[in-house]
């Protein structure tokens, strides 16, 4: 409720295609990243 009430959007570092999962969570591992990580996954 508070996030819609004042607008939050969350902060995205970096979006990583499902195929790098193993680097992605190194990467989230190695606490360099600031805000969400993000898989993708599909088309």
């Amino acid at each position: 409720r508070a996030i819609e009430q004042h607008r939050l959007r969350p902060v995205i570092d970096r979006v990583f295609r499902f195929e790098e999962l193993k680097e992605a969570l190194a990467y989230l591992k190695s606490g360099a990243h600031f805000g969400k990580i993000c898989i993708r996954h599909g088309a």
